[in-house]
Formats: C-alpha cells, sequence, structure tokens
C-alpha cells in the first residue's frame, strides 16, 4: 500500500495522464464558478418570487376580506329594508339613501325581477348590476401571487440543476486531483474516466440549467 503513491512530488506521471488530468481541472474549475454564479443568481431570483407572491397574496386576503365585510354591511342593510318596506316605507326609503350605488342599482333591478327570478339583489346572475371593487382587487393580486409564485418555483428549479451540476462538477476536480497521483496506471486511468463522466454528466445539468 506504501507503494502506491508517487514518493516525491517531482515524481510525475506519464505525460499523457497529466495533460488529461489539467485539462479536467481546467474545464470543471471553470464550469463550476460558473455553475455556483449561475445557482445564486437563480437563487436569488426564487427568493424574489416567493417574497412577491406572499406579498402579492397578503393583498388578496385583505381586499376578500374588506370585501366580505361590505358585503355582509350591504345585506344587512337590505335585510332592514326589505322588513321596514312592509310596515315603514319611511323608513324604508330612508334606509335606501344609505345604501352603496353599487347596491341601490342592485336594487332597483331586483325589484324588476319576476316573482320566480332572483331573491336577493346579491344572488351572482347575468344582469345583476351588484359588484363590491374590493373582490375585484382581490382575485387581480391573488393572480399576481400565482404568477410570482411560479416565477419562483421555476427559478428555484434552475437554482436547483446547477447546484447539482456544482456537485458534479467538485467531484470532476477531485478525482482530477488525485489521479495522478498513483504509480499504478490502472487506478489512474480510473480515477480519470470518473472525472471525465462526471464532467460530462456536469456539463449536460449545466446545459438543461441553461436551456431551462
Amino acid at each position: 500500500m506504501t507503494d502506491a503513491f508517487i514518493d516525491k512530488p517531482e515524481d510525475k506521471a506519464d505525460g499523457w495522464q497529466t495533460l488529461v488530468a489539467a485539462v479536467l481541472l481546467g474545464i470543471a474549475a471553470t464550469l463550476t464558478a460558473l455553475s455556483a454564479w449561475q445557482a445564486a443568481l437563480t437563487d436569488g431570483d426564487a427568493l424574489q418570487g416567493y417574497t412577491q407572491s406572499n406579498a402579492a397574496l397578503s393583498e388578496s386576503n385583505f381586499f376578500y376580506q374588506q370585501g366580505n365585510q361590505v358585503l355582509a354591511a350591504d345585506q344587512a342593510l337590505f335585510t332592514q329594508f326589505a322588513t321596514a318596506s312592509q310596515t315603514d316605507p319611511d323608513l324604508a326609503g330612508y334606509l335606501q339613501t344609505l345604501m352603496r350605488p353599487e347596491l341601490q342599482e342592485a336594487l332597483a333591478w331586483w325589484s324588476e325581477q319576476p316573482e320566480d327570478g332572483a331573491q336577493t339583489p346579491f344572488e351572482d346572475v347575468e344582469g345583476n348590476p351588484y359588484v363590491i371593487a374590493d373582490f375585484g382587487e382581490g382575485e387581480r393580486f391573488a393572480a399576481e401571487s400565482a404568477e410570482a409564485y411560479d416565477v419562483g418555483s421555476t427559478a428555484d428549479e434552475t437554482g436547483d440543476k446547477f447546484e447539482l451540476a456544482t456537485v458534479l462538477l467538485a467531484l470532476t476536480l477531485f478525482f482530477g486531483g488525485i489521479a495522478t497521483l498513483f504509480r499504478r496506471a490502472a487506478l489512474t486511468h480510473v480515477l480519470l474516466g470518473i472525472g471525465v463522466i462526471t464532467l460530462v454528466a456536469g456539463i449536460i445539468q449545466v446545459s438543461t440549467a441553461f436551456a431551462a
């Protein structure tokens, strides 16, 4: 076992083996730096995408919550109006003045419906002018959140590919670096072969990541 390594640093392996190892190390070192740099960039893009997604989702939840409060208030006011219209027309008229313009329009539309038509001004049917702008904003921010999440997720997956390429290229550096330290040519050949395999795998992984 003690004679497996060369005795002195100046006892170099065969010329072609040293050349192959040098080429492996040079290519692997360059691609490792490139892959690590790209991984850092895509990880940053992923973080930014996730952050924007969370921010948009918070805005969406805020508008949906606010819209639900508006809907509850409109429904309560309409219930009071419907009750007062049977017993106190003056009160019903006053309550109508307190309604939002959107609810007043929906009430006018509802009053013209046939008996088998909409039961309340809040039914989601064609022609009903009742809207709550907050729900529209909530939907818009929800769409922005989903889009930003997809961007972040794609960047995250691309970053994972670059990170895997970095690992493969690091293995190339390892095998290429120790290959020429052994006296036994067969062992050197095996290590250089493994280095070539990991280098090719790393190049393929980098190419796949750039194509993503």
